[in-house]
């Protein structure tokens, strides 16, 4: 079983852009997406990276900043300001700015605390427009429809509980549509996305399960192999904030923060017997906090 991975779902949102980019734009409302180049940046004074910067090649139009956003995190919304503010400094210019949060699931847009900072002098203008999405509120048909090669997103648009045979059957026509709209060298990728995605939205979904539903053996790509790591890393983590929240309710962010820096599946795996073993949340800290201390 994979025990580590390293950029979680940055690398998975990474590869989509690299592939699909303009088709995100067009998903956060962006009109001329096929006037748009993509950097990754690393912000300056200390490293706050987001996901993906997006630039117009004529100048003219909003530079996107986008996150995704697959799991827990009080404060993301800051963590957004933070990157514009910071890339509207290095950049040294005042410019027009489109803040996106690309939400998987609507529980983690709701567990985002809201931004609330003022300036009562009216010195201090963020030129920006924050855009959220959640891919959850989405119907597979809309997400199609502002571009067919969102499609390794589309699960997503359907509930956990979704009957195996239906999503099945569902993951083989968007297998199939992914060959379609790519040449064979990219729809091996974007198929490893897929899989990802679907690994990451259905828990109970195996491995083997994925393989079959998309006509192809994961591991045999280096990139697959990866994406097989990183799927696993994150439903360890995300198990285990989720069993907490059954427990204890709410999940303190520095507690859920900790979680989602943890890069082995085995102190995971023990962290989440913890979780359903502990008395109260004091006593799972003491045992995350001892976890840290062998890292």
């Amino acid at each position: 079983m994979p025990t580590s991975g390293n950029r979680g779902s940055d690398e998975a949102f990474y590869r989509l852009i690299q592939a699909a980019g303009k088709a995100m734009l067009k998903l956060v409302g962006v009109a001329a997406a096929e006037q748009y180049q993509f950097h990754a940046e690393t912000l300056k004074t200390k490293k706050v990276s987001p996901d993906m910067v997006a630039i117009p090649e004529s100048g003219a139009g909003d530079t996107v900043i986008m996150e995704f956003q697959g799991y827990h995190d009080p404060l993301i919304r800051y963590r957004m300001l933070t990157s514009v503010v910071l890339y509207c400094g290095q950049d040294k210019k005042a410019q027009r700015l489109l803040p996106a949060i690309i939400f998987t699931e609507r529980s983690f847009a709701n567990s985002a605390l809201p931004l609330d900072i003022s300036d009562s002098s009216g010195q201090y203008r963020v030129n920006a427009r924050f855009k959220e999405i959640v891919l959850e509120d989405y119907t597979e048909e809309q997400l199609l429809a502002i571009d067919p090669r969102l499609v390794v997103l589309a699960p997503y648009t359907f509930p956990t509980n979704m009957d195996k045979a239906e999503l099945s059957r569902k993951a083989h026509g968007w297998g199939d549509l992914v060959r379609k709209l790519y040449p064979p060298e990219q729809s091996a990728a974007q198929i490893d996305l897929l899989a990802l995605f679907l690994i990451n939205k259905f828990r109970d979904l195996t491995i083997e399960e994925v393989v079959a539903m998309l006509n192809f053996d994961l591991a045999d790509t280096v990139a697959g192999q990866e994406l097989i790591n990183i799927g696993v890393l994150l439903k360890g983590r995300k198990d285990v904030i989720e069993l907490l929240e059954i427990r204890f309710g709410q999940v303190p962010p520095e507690i859920s923060d900790a979680i989602n820096e943890l890069f082995d599946l085995t102190r995971l795996e023990a962290l989440f017997r913890q979780a359903a073993l502990v008395k109260s949340i004091e006593e799972f800290v003491a045992a995350l906090e001892q976890t840290q201390r062998t890292i």
